[in-house]
């Protein structure tokens, strides 16, 4: 809890890598896809270093919310960061309202998996996507019917 820190704060993402460069903060927490400009700036500007995040406390955190999942921030991705660093955090999840007809989400979530590979050139953060891991890690919401039938269809579920 924030009980736990001398201090704590909140601040908008676009000025926390500045805040960390200036020693107005030793460290910030950013949920957010990778790369992100504002890591960048702060790796980029102030040798800061991205840490892996593990243990007891991550693995009931994730264990207890089935809307975390364990990732990685692949090696590369920013300067200095040459190996993967592992952590959590929450998955990018494609939501759409439960009246929403079962073949438009069938045909969505088709075309999606149906060319996974051109997904995931699209964008770096999409690289490391899982078909059977996209099914049940970090659902934020329950599946809708149409994305459970092509999910069914093609063996992931």
């Amino acid at each position: 809890t924030t009980e736990d820190f001398a201090m704590t704060g909140a601040l908008p993402a676009d000025q926390q890598s500045m805040a960390l460069c200036h020693d107005r903060i030793q460290a910030m927490v950013y949920t957010v896809g990778h790369p992100n400009p504002s890591v960048g700036k702060a790796i980029g500007l102030c040798d800061a270093v991205i840490v892996s995040v593990g243990g007891a406390e991550i693995d009931r955190l994730v264990a207890e919310n089935p809307y975390y999942a364990y990732t990685q921030i692949p090696a590369g991705i920013y300067p200095g960061n040459d190996e993967p660093v592992w952590t959590f955090g929450v998955k990018a999840t494609v939501v759409t309202s439960a009246s929403t007809d079962d073949e438009t989400v069938y045909n969505v979530v088709k075309a999606v998996f149906g060319d996974l590979d051109r997904f995931r050139r699209a964008h770096p953060a999409f690289g490391n996507l899982n078909a059977e891991a996209m099914v049940t890690d970090g659902l934020s919401a329950p599946l809708h019917d149409g994305a459970t039938r092509y999910f069914k269809e093609q063996g992931l579920m």
